[in-house]
């Protein structure tokens, strides 16, 4: 393919792809992660931030007490990035001390406040590609429950009671 039969940024077929993609992770995996955010723990909904070409945001969450809690999807030019960002005070973060699996400061430009976990698609398991559509919605959706139940566990979200009086 010579230089001048490469695709380029406005061709349809790159626009229509990345259309694609961005409905796919803001309507339908974001959708999911925000089900499983509201129906699962304590929070209450904020659109404060907005979503972006690049940067895919539904609904991000405030967690009583705590701060707020945004699951995101980064669509780089080469990677697409999933991430779950949480606010954390000084004192929360001194009270969790040196912890494995822990959330790390983020480095993306105006979320420098918040603390969490970032993957690739890649890093989310080695064979995610060669899998059929179902397969790989379900793992995207665990490396987000992952991150929850960890706060979770970590006292950093309260789970909802459940109506028989325990937790869900």
């Amino acid at each position: 393919m010579s230089s001048a039969e490469q695709l380029r940024e406005s061709d349809a077929a790159v626009v229509t792809r990345y259309l694609q993609l961005r409905n796919y992770f803001q309507d339908d995996l974001l959708a999911r992660v925000d089900q499983q955010l509201r129906t699962g723990y304590e929070v209450l909904t904020t659109r404060r931030i907005p979503a972006t070409l690049t940067t895919l945001v539904r609904n991000g969450y405030f967690r009583p007490d705590e701060g707020e809690i945004w699951p995101v999807v980064f669509l780089g030019t080469v990677n697409i990035t999933l991430a779950l960002f949480i606010q954390l005070t000084a004192e929360r973060l001194a009270g969790l001390g040196t912890v494995v699996n822990g959330p790390r400061p983020v480095r993306h430009r105006h979320w420098e406040e918040m603390w969490g976990w970032e993957t690739t698609l890649e890093a989310v398991h080695p064979s995610l590609f060669q899998w059929g559509p179902a397969a790989q919605e379900e793992a995207l959706l665990s490396w987000y429950t992952l991150g929850l139940e960890w706060l979770a566990r970590n006292g950093l979200l309260r789970r909802k009671a459940s109506p028989a009086g325990g937790r869900a």
